[in-house]
């Protein structure tokens, strides 16, 4: 008898990988623009039996810019557009209000991958995924043994750049890059 293989977690920044980049705190539900493919990427990582978990940034919260409610109205309406692009749930949302660098669940401090994985005993990051657009994100799974992931969407072309500076030299080693991520969703 063949034994079953673990799921794979996949951790995923939500600004840059799944919705555009803005140089602003999307604060509403006409802001949050869906990368092509990704939702429909999203749907293909959970088809293949993926747990998915969404771990974000949100420090527009802490200077004002936005309120958690609203937040969280983004997030109703992300998870209504994932549905309809045939993925009806995640494992998990985390997202961090703080613009202090200090904070523990601020990435790319692991706060929110600690809390995520306690409260859902069932998923770890070790050898799992985690995909971001900045130096930040791939410094979190780094540091939380997943394999660091970069997409160019976002500001992916940019970190791609800086990435291959001597400073990065290890992070670069270790980070694997696509160009979106429905074409990291194609190699699981």
């Amino acid at each position: 008898m063949r034994a079953m293989r673990k799921p794979i977690v996949i951790g995923l920044e939500r600004d840059g990988v799944i919705n555009e980049h803005r140089n602003f705190t999307i604060r509403t539900t006409q802001q949050f623009v869906p990368i092509e493919s990704s939702l429909e990427a999203i749907a293909l990582l959970r088809s293949k039996g993926c747990r998915i978990c969404i771990i974000t940034n949100q420090d527009g919260i802490a200077t004002g810019m936005v309120s958690q409610e609203a937040i969280e109205g983004v997030h109703d309406h992300m998870f209504k557009l994932l549905g309809e692009a045939g993925c009806p749930s995640i494992d998990a949302l985390y997202f961090s209000s703080s613009t202090d660098k200090q904070d523990y669940y601020a990435k790319p401090n692991l706060g929110m991958f600690h809390r995520c994985q306690k409260e859902n005993p069932s998923l770890s990051f070790k050898n799992g995924f985690y995909i971001g657009h900045t130096i930040k994100d791939l410094k979190s799974a780094d540091k939380i043994g997943a394999t660091p992931i970069l997409v160019r969407t976002g500001l992916g072309q940019e970190t791609e750049n800086n990435l291959k500076k001597f400073t990065y030299r290890k992070l670069y080693k270790k980070t694997k890059i696509f160009n979106n991520l429905m074409e990291f969703a194609q190699t699981i």
